[in-house]
C-alpha cells in the first residue's frame, strides 16, 4: 500500500508553534540546568547534557505532532523521521554545547544567559530549517 502524499507547504502558523514548543523545551531545559547547577552543585559542563537531552524529548514531540501538524503513524516513516531528527538533533547538540562553552566557561556568561543565547542561536540558525524538512502534514489533497 502506498504512503498518502506529503505536502511541501507548511501549515499556517508552523514557525509560531515551533517558537511556542521551542520556548516550552528551553524552559524545561533551563529548569534542570538550574536545579543541577544550582541545587545539586553539578559543574556547568555536566549539567548540561541532561538538560539539553529532556529539551530534545519535547521538541521532537511538540514540533511533529502540535509545530508542523505532522500526524504520521506508519512505523517505518516515524523511524525515518526519528532518525533524521536525531542526526539534526546531534548536531545541534554539538552546535549548544560548543557555544555554551565558549559564552559560559570560556567568556563568564552566567549559565542560563548562555544557555537562552545559544539554544536560540542554534534553533533559529539551523534546527528549525531541518526540522521543517523532517516533519510534512499528510496533503490535505491528493493530486490524480
Amino acid at each position: 500500500m502506498s504512503e498518502p502524499a506529503r505536502s511541501h507547504v507548511r501549515p499556517p502558523g508552523t514557525l509560531k508553534r515551533s517558537a511556542v514548543v521551542g520556548v516550552a523545551a528551553s524552559l524545561a531545559d533551563l529548569v534542570m540546568l538550574a536545579l543541577l547547577v544550582h541545587g545539586l552543585a553539578v559543574a556547568p559542563a555536566w549539567a548540561n547534557v541532561p538538560a539539553l537531552s529532556l529539551g530534545l524529548v519535547i521538541q521532537f514531540v511538540g514540533n511533529k505532532l502540535w509545530a508542523f501538524q505532522d500526524r504520521t503513524s506508519d512505523p517505518a516513516q516515524l523511524a525515518r523521521q526519528g532518525s533524521a531528527f536525531l542526526a539534526v538533533e546531534v548536531i545541534a547538540f554539538l552546535l549548544n554545547a560548543a557555544l555554551f562553552h565558549l559564552l559560559s566557561p570560556l567568556w563568564g556568561v552566567p549559565p542560563l544567559v548562555a544557555r537562552v543565547i545559544a539554544s536560540a542561536a542554534v534553533y533559529f540558525g539551523f534546527s528549525y530549517h531541518l526540522w521543517a524538512r523532517i516533519f510534512r502534514p499528510a496533503a490535505t489533497t491528493q493530486r490524480s
